[in-house]
């Protein structure tokens, strides 16, 4: 009789364990990024829309009501859309045994993310108004610096992708490190399309009689104007001059 022939499984050549293993730990480590980097991004949309709606002191619109031109949102959170699906066309690529064609998506998604980039730069140079100029001025800078760090992070990830396929650390038998990069650049599909949808419908505020920051009175507080003098001993004009021991006659 033979001995049955051993499956060979493959192993992490930093680490030694099976590939499947380190896959596992790796998609966990991907996921805690894309929860944290949600938190981050939802706290930044919260405030945007917190402080559309308060209008505090007619602070939110910029002078002369300049919002920012409505369409290099849109484009921005286009090139987002394209780079993630020509990563995941890609990654299907690969996992059916086609090497070239996660090449070429990972080079092509690249070119993408950094055109975007460039388009990010651009409309944070050309807003029509300074960071200082209202709420909305500062929620809007807020909202595409945070797009500009995740094309930033994105692009850095597929042209990761593109070298290590390249040189064969990622192949049909071990495609996971380019599934992982798909996975998060969903996400940042997600926040650029929430960040174009409210910097394009949430403009002007809807609360155009907000009171001024710190200016709420609250009048049950306040002391009565009626308030009668006499409830002042030392002010009656009726107190006794004999309850003082210095006025007495018989002093």
């Amino acid at each position: 009789m033979t001995a049955a022939p051993e499956t060979s499984v493959m192993r992490s050549a930093t680490t030694g364990e099976s590939i499947t293993v380190v896959e596992r730990r790796n998609r966990l480590g991907i996921w805690l990024c894309i929860v944290s980097d949600i938190t981050g991004t939802v706290a930044l949309l919260i405030a945007y829309a917190y402080l559309w709606s308060l209008n505090v002191g007619g602070g939110w619109a910029p002078p002369n009501d300049a919002y920012a031109p409505p369409l290099p949102f849109w484009f921005i959170f286009i090139g987002f859309a394209l780079a993630a699906t020509l990563m995941w066309w890609g990654v299907r690529g690969i996992r059916a045994g086609d090497a070239r064609r996660m090449v070429t998506a990972a080079a092509l998604s690249s070119l993408i993310v950094l055109v975007t980039f460039v388009a990010q730069v651009w409309q944070l140079s050309t807003f029509p108004f300074g960071v200082s100029d209202g709420a909305y001025a500062s929620a809007t800078f807020w909202l595409a610096l945070s797009a500009a760090f995740h094309l930033f992070t994105v692009f850095f990830l597929t042209t990761a992708v593109l070298g290590r396929t390249r040189k064969g650390l990622i192949s049909p038998a071990n495609p996971y490190h380019a599934h992982l990069v798909a996975m998060f650049m969903t996400w940042t599909v997600i926040a650029a399309f929430l960040g174009a949808l409210l910097a394009t419908t949430m403009t002007d505020s809807p609360n155009s009689k907000s009171p001024a920051f710190g200016g709420f009175s609250n009048e049950a507080a306040a002391p009565s104007s009626s308030a009668s003098p006499a409830a002042s001993p030392a002010a009656s004009p009726a107190a006794s001059p004999a309850a003082s021991p210095s006025a007495s006659p018989g002093s």
